[in-house]
């Protein structure tokens, strides 16, 4: 079908990077059929900052022009409600043939059922899709309008040899705002700063947004760091397409410092090590015609710099380990509609506008001039998933102990195109045996690699890469990883797993993403009531459940026993006596939302442990939970962690602005959390009359929460409410430097580590940790660590270690593991890692009739911690219990 492109109409040799005789993209004669911004919105692209209702209108008023070559499909709604939609823009004969082509696309990406000839076949006859999205940071405005001018520019320029070659070997989907609610939220405070002229002055308020800021979703999440836990329904809409459509390019357009330039690919390093060479080939291939572009257009640039290939959650990596070549491009951002740089030219909107434009155009370019070769590289990407017999080749993932997490990862990797079978209960294999089931995921499948790198304990970074960063740490340069380096989902889920040498031959069945996860009752008497094993979050989530319903139930920090059947600490008893009449069926109900176990209790008799009429069973009820929101707080903080009790666990958060705290009734509620600190830090926000009320809120029975970084407020003079210390770097001198022009003590120094300790700057913090996954430990006598009786991984990041406690002052609930056991996957400096070891991870203690827990590295990061939540959990459920506050 597609015709060879000739060399008369050839725009550029892609390998020799040389320009023809193309004219420029702003030359162009138009269809005036085809509507354009002015007759749309009433001004030029570029000129003002589209709306995100009126940029998804757009798509249908060009769908409308010519619908003989665009279909516009709605994908996702936002939290907000606003929609998200793609344009797919092809020729006639190819979007008459949309069905077929979709059908072959996905033949090519699971080419385990080809032959060679019929390989080919598709090959010959099918268009590559090239994938444009723009604006997943809300406040990073420009990609929208360039993503709308593309398609314009696409539909209606007319006699452009670019197009034509575009048209005669790809399609091209255009989703041109991959975050509306963010968008809108700048564009709010944009316009109620604008006055009589907009000003380029970066200090003013057009450019100064409020709390939170347009760069996150409703939910304040960066949506370019949600593609393989998949939280947010954007980043659900959006895969889902792009697994839909098999693009073998993906394009994120992105904006940063006003300042800069523009950044297309080659990535920085570190690659991804599932990252294959033709993958990064077509990134050369295709960025050698960017910068023939922007060199005729005398356009700035940059590559290879900054922008890594690495963390798998990313807009262009989780796409490159489908198979595609995905690509971040960065432009200089104004902010609004202009922007007085440092050197004193001036950006404007129009030219981030116009530097998209160039870049996506290019891109179509690219891949429709080499059209065969981008399809063959994604079927052999795709093909040759399987690695050398060295590598393992599959991982078993266990039911046992967190049923919840297993069941959750399983559905998540099966919605991203990862195989997943169930295997039944008593199977053996990989060195294990999975007692209560499991599931097996096999790497010699098309989605290998994306699997690989989700569920080994460590991505390995590049060696040289690594010498190079501790070369720099040494000369006091600061390192060049960009994000976290780890990611597990075992890990962060806290399911066991076993990493198998050889793929077992297993039955197993197919794993349904859409599949409820099943409730699980035995056939034991429920005469009295019933009991809940506290084992992990689903079944706290079944308890908030009942406890919003108005059952009255009841928890212990002690382990019991009922015949043959072991309850670990924290579980929860629910009698039937004062309960609803309708108890049955309401369990029965909520435990099937929740994919909850319970099982029945003829007698409150125990054969071992408390009864439930003991002291040590305390009252559990519905808590009534506030948190700190806005100015002085992380709004990524916040927001995962409001997300994770909303959304995940039907659990309400009211949210309070720190600058009410002072004069709000904060005795409406049973607890308070505290998210990590942002800028300027809550000290300065909540003031002393805010500090005074949090105090009050504790002493009189209520629980505070303290995530990540807000330790350090609780902890702080001026607060005292947690008797915790940050630590110094371990290696660097106490006592500082003498003053200038002070005579000091001569030294001999015998080699260069002693240079180093006189050089370090006195009294330092430890390092900043790019992100890596620690093993912690549990205290198996404190509430808060109820469930983790084996442990957990936790996210460490930047630079708070925590001193231990004393007993007497507060309890260490969870450690961080022995030195020799505490990495469970990624990267952490030497130095770091001594000194973490043995150190508070979780502290709670009692204020007056309160409860204060402290969390020193937030569990709710990106909501990707699935294996925390139950911490959490026991903090909003388990602490009320747990105060003296008067009912």
């Amino acid at each position: 079908m597609f015709r060879a492109i000739l060399a008369a109409s050839a725009v550029l040799i892609s390998g020799a990077g040389e320009v023809l005789a193309q004219p420029s993209p702003f030359e162009a004669r138009y269809d005036p059929a085809i509507p354009d911004a002015r007759a749309t919105f009433g001004y030029a692209f570029g000129e003002e900052i589209t709306p995100p209702e009126d940029a998804i209108d757009y798509l249908y008023t060009l769908e409308a022009a010519a619908p003989d070559r665009v279909e516009v499909v709605e994908y996702a709604r936002s939290w907000e409600g606003r929609p998200l939609a793609y344009a797919v823009i092809a020729s006639p004969e190819v979007m008459a043939r949309l069905d077929d082509i979709r059908s072959g696309l996905a033949s090519l990406a699971d080419p385990r059922g080809l032959d060679a000839a019929s390989r080919q076949a598709l090959i010959a006859d099918l268009p590559a899709v090239v994938w444009l999205s723009y604006g997943v940071h809300g406040n990073e405005i420009s990609s929208t309008d360039a993503g709308l001018r593309t398609a314009y520019h696409l539909l209606a320029a007319q006699d452009d040899p670019t197009v034509e070659t575009i048209f005669a070997n790809t399609i091209v989907v255009v989703d041109p705002t991959q975050n509306p609610d963010g968008r809108n939220r700048f564009l709010q405070s944009f316009r109620a700063a604008r006055g009589l002229e907009f000003s380029g002055d970066r200090y003013t308020a057009e450019h100064d947004e409020p709390w939170p800021g347009g760069r996150y979703n409703h939910y304040l999440f960066d949506l370019n760091r949600d593609w393989f836990a998949r939280t947010q329904p954007e980043t659900r809409g959006r895969t889902d397409a792009i697994l839909e459509w098999r693009p073998v390019v993906v394009v994120d357009a992105h904006e940063m410092s006003g300042d800069s330039t523009y950044f297309f690919a080659p990535s920085a390093e570190p690659f991804n090590p599932e990252i294959v060479q033709s993958q990064r080939d077509a990134q050369g291939l295709i960025g050698r015609n960017h910068g023939t572009w922007f060199d005729r257009l005398g356009y700035a640039y940059f590559t290879r710099e900054v922008y890594d290939a690495f963390y798998p959650g990313y807009g262009d990596m989780w796409p490159t380990l489908q198979g595609a070549v995905a690509m971040t491009y960065e432009q200089a951002s104004a902010r609004g509609l202009a922007w007085r740089r440092r050197d004193g030219s001036t950006l404007t909107y129009a030219d981030g506008v116009n530097h998209h434009f160039v870049a996506s155009l290019s891109t179509a370019q690219v891949v429709a001039e080499n059209r065969e070769r981008f399809l063959n590289d994604f079927v052999n990407f795709r093909a040759s998933a399987s690695t050398s017999a060295d590598d393992p080749q599959a991982m078993l993932l266990s039911l046992s102990g967190n049923r919840w997490g297993a069941e959750r990862m399983a559905r998540n990797l099966a919605a991203q195109g990862i195989e997943v079978g169930r295997v039944e209960p008593g199977t053996s294999a990989c060195g294990t045996r999975l007692d209560d089931g499991g599931f097996l995921v096999r790497f010699d499948q098309p989605a290998g690699r994306l699997a690989r790198t989700l569920l080994e304990a460590t991505t390995d970074l590049p060696a040289d890469f690594m010498v190079e960063q501790e070369r720099r740490r040494a000369d006091g340069l600061g390192h060049e990883l960009y994000d976290v380096t780890a990611w597990s989902l075992p890990l962060m889920n806290n399911v066991d797993s076993a990493t198998c040498r050889r793929s077992p031959t297993l039955a197993t069945e197919a794993v349904d993403p859409e599949m409820p996860i099943e409730r699980v009752t035995t056939q034991h008497s429920a005469e009295w009531g019933y009991v809940i094993a506290w084992t992990d979050a689903g079944q706290a989530r079944f308890v908030a459940a009942l406890a919003h319903a108005g059952v009255a139930m009841r928890t212990t920090d002690l382990a019991f026993r009922i015949g043959d059947r072991n309850f670990p600490r924290g579980s929860v008893v629910v009698p039937r006596h004062g309960a609803p009449d309708d108890l049955d069926a309401l369990m029965n109900r909520l435990a099937a939302e929740s994919g909850a176990r319970f099982e029945g209790m003829a007698t409150s008799w125990v054969d071992e442990g408390p009864n439930p009429g003991s002291s040590n069973f305390l009252a559990l009820r519905a808590p009534r939970v506030a948190m700190l929101w806005d100015a002085g707080t992380d709004p990524t903080s916040a927001g995962a962690t409001r997300y994770v009790l909303e959304r995940r666990h039907d659990i309400p958060v009211s949210v309070i602005r720190t600058r009410s705290v002072g004069r709000a009734q904060l005795d409406n509620y049973d607890v308070l959390i505290v998210p990590e600190q942002g800028y300027g830090g809550l000290s300065g926000t909540l003031g002393s009359s805010g500090a005074r009320a949090i105090s009050e809120f504790v002493r009189e029975g209520g629980v505070l929460v303290g995530l990540g970084d807000a330790t350090r407020w609780l902890a702080s003079a001026d607060v005292g409410l947690i008797p915790a210390q940050r630590e110094r770097a371990a290696d660097t001198p106490r006592d500082g430097a003498a003053a200038s022009g002070q005579v000091v003590d001569g030294s001999v120094l015998a080699n260069e580590a002693e240079l180093r300790v006189l050089e370090a700057t006195a009294g330092s913090m430890p390092e900043s940790s790019p992100g890596a996954l620690v093993n912690v430990v549990a205290n198996p006598n404190a509430w808060m660590a109820s469930g983790y009786d084996g442990g957990a991984a936790a996210l460490v990041t930047g630079s708070d270690i925590y001193a231990p406690v004393a007993m007497d002052d507060a309890t260490t609930a969870l450690r961080f593991d022995e030195r020799d056991a505490l990495l469970a996957g990624g990267y952490l400096w030497e130095e770091y890692a001594d000194q973490l070891a043995l150190k508070p991870f979780v502290l709670s203690t009692s204020q007056g009739a309160g409860q204060v827990v402290a969390i020193t590295q937030s569990p709710t990061t990106r909501a990707y911690l699935e294996g925390l939540d139950l911490l959490l959990l026991n903090a909003i459920l388990l602490g009320p219990a747990h105060s003296r506050a008067l009912r």
